[in-house]
């Protein structure tokens, strides 16, 4: 799976550095400068926002949103380990928000994740505020799925299905 991962960055980077290569510019902002000259018009900044997660489905998807604007969302569990001063080993776990809106892959994760799934997650962070019926101001942190690959069901899932068979 890793080596999947490297793979899509190294062809990324690759195409990236063969366009820089092919305008002959020393570099970007020479070229933006260039492209401007010639057409008169500033071309906008790109920015890029692209998250990759590896982790466990923490509960079955929601149905949320409405019947124009429907959507998927649930928690993904990440851990990260590392040893203290002393030796001892720690694992520390992040939750993330999951957004699932596209239409092909919502209906896909709607019939085939569960709690328990491992998954890998591409998408983009999404930063939002609301208030809420307090009247408190509330910042909501969410990961929009562009994909998400289906690594593992989780172990309990997979015995249940081998005794129904």
């Amino acid at each position: 799976m890793l080596r999947v991962l490297q793979k899509r960055l190294a062809g990324s980077l690759t195409a990236q550095c063969s366009r820089l290569m092919a305008t002959g510019s020393a570099s970007i902002a020479e070229n933006n400068q260039e492209e401007e000259n010639l057409t008169g018009l500033r071309r906008p900044e790109r920015g890029l926002n692209k998250v990759t997660l590896i982790g466990r489905v923490g509960r079955d998807p929601d149905h949320r949103g409405s019947e124009e604007h429907p959507a998927l969302i649930f928690p993904l569990a990440t851990n990260f380990t590392y040893k203290k001063a002393n030796g001892e080993a720690v694992t520390k776990t992040d939750w993330h928000r999951i957004c699932v809106f596209r239409p092909g892959l919502r209906d896909n994760v709607a019939n085939r994740i569960v709690k328990g799934d491992r998954i890998l997650v591409e998408g983009a962070i999404s930063y939002q505020k609301f208030t809420d019926r307090d009247q408190r101001e509330v910042n909501v942190t969410s990961i929009i799925a562009d994909d998400i690959m289906f690594l593992a069901k989780r172990q309990n899932q997979e015995n249940r299905e081998e005794i129904d068979e």
